[in-house]
């Protein structure tokens, strides 16, 4: 029972750069994207206030994000310990990637090998999909969003050519 419980949040992203579905298998690029992930065991107010410009000591650089490498799951401790209840909520990734697809019309996805139990996804605050079930592995096409964010003054100015990548799990109790 333990080891469901644990998995049921586990989150894993593979970064997939194709050119088209029917061209062949050898003209992609596949990023696996296990480091440089931020966690938040908890709700924010929005999308917001994952992406806003906040410098350290301020007020408002709380709550404060706890750097993870992927496969990461948010009840590895606390599913496994017989006087607590294990945490059932929300909870955050973010990361900033550096997004240069290299073939001209391609597409640039993610792919979730596990995301539990309902995921939104977004770039900086534009939600590109969203997935319930956590078992199973699915994709999320980022192409539109990355290349309209890539026009934004924001893109360079507070974050520098990268392109914030946010995501919110929920693993709360479903009882329909």
């Amino acid at each position: 029972m333990f080891a469901d419980i644990r998995s049921m949040n586990r989150i894993i992203i593979v970064c997939l750069l194709l050119t088209g579905l029917y061209l062949p298998a050898t003209a992609q690029v596949a990023t696996k994207l296990n480091t440089g992930w931020e966690f938040l065991k908890q709700d924010l107010g929005g999308i917001w206030e994952s992406v806003r410009p906040v410098g350290k000591g301020n007020p408002e650089s709380l709550p404060l994000w706890e750097k993870v490498s992927l496969p990461h799951c948010i009840n590895a401790t606390d599913a496994v310990d017989p006087d607590v209840n294990y945490y059932q909520g929300p909870a955050w990734y973010r990361t900033l990637l550096d997004i240069k697809n290299p073939y001209t019309n391609g597409r640039t996805l993610l792919h979730f090998e596990g995301a539990g139990q309902k995921t939104d996804i977004y770039v900086y605050t534009t939600k590109v999909g969203s997935h319930v079930g956590g078992y199973d592995e699915f994709t999320v096409d980022i192409t539109e969003a990355v290349q309209a964010f890539t026009q934004t003054e924001v893109y360079q100015k507070q974050f520098k050519g990268k392109v914030p990548i946010s995501i919110r799990t929920d693993n709360s109790r479903d009882l329909k």
